[in-house]
């Protein structure tokens, strides 16, 4: 058999933090004149020392009235002004983890909205 790659473009997935893992701190950075939220991991190498990870957001989800339809996403929202995320809950061995798609913006889609401000989103 010819050796395949998995195309896993515009999809991914996340799964329960490792027992190392905690995030300590979220707000903003500045780089060169745009903000960006960000969150702080605190993290350790394979060899046991000590880092933190900066993550920067890029998408916020909301949660779907699905309206009967089980194959609908869990939680959808806008990445960026043509894009849109899409995730839905999955377990596997017994662990919950999230798979994500993204896709265009469909013409005339509306975003999802929240009674939270963006703002007030943590990350």
């Amino acid at each position: 058999m010819a050796d395949q790659q998995y195309d896993d473009t515009n999809r991914g997935a996340a799964f329960t933090p490792f027992p190392t893992q905690q995030m300590i701190l979220q707000g903003k950075v500045n780089v060169e004149g745009v903000d960006s939220k960000v969150v702080l991991v605190k993290d350790q190498t394979k060899d046991g020392r000590g880092i933190v990870e900066v993550y920067q957001k890029m998408a916020v989800m909301f949660d779907n009235d699905k309206k009967g339809n089980d194959a609908a996403p869990d939680y959808s929202g806008p990445v960026g002004e043509d894009k849109r995320i899409a995730g839905w809950r999955r377990m596997k061995d017994g662990k919950p983890y999230m798979s994500f798609q993204i896709s265009d913006k469909q013409q005339g889609q509306q975003t999802a909205s929240s009674p939270l401000q963006e703002d007030s989103i943590p990350f």
